[in-house]
């Protein structure tokens, strides 16, 4: 598995979808896919499948490794949300 060099996901966030965004917020605030699907009014499957959308187009093995490359990036994704809104 290729390994991003740290910083390689601000040009990745722009490239999520709305759910996907969606998704990673909700995961920043520390909800778990089963609060995140009733939140956003989805199955937590589908939850799952849009972490995992997210991990691999972040390129972050671990939900830790995921949160810790956007979590200095949240104010970008904050915006991106109200943008797509």
């Amino acid at each position: 598995m290729a390994v991003r060099k740290r910083g390689a996901v601000n040009g990745a966030i722009e490239h999520l979808t709305f759910r996907e965004c969606e998704v990673l917020e909700a995961l920043l605030r520390g909800l778990t896919n089963k609060q995140i699907g009733i939140e956003l009014e989805i199955s937590h499957r589908t939850v799952e499948v849009h972490r995992a959308r997210l991990m691999r187009k972040l390129g972050a093995p671990t939900l830790a490794a995921l949160l810790a490359e956007v979590l200095p990036q949240r104010t970008k994704l904050e915006a991106l949300l109200r943008a797509q809104r």
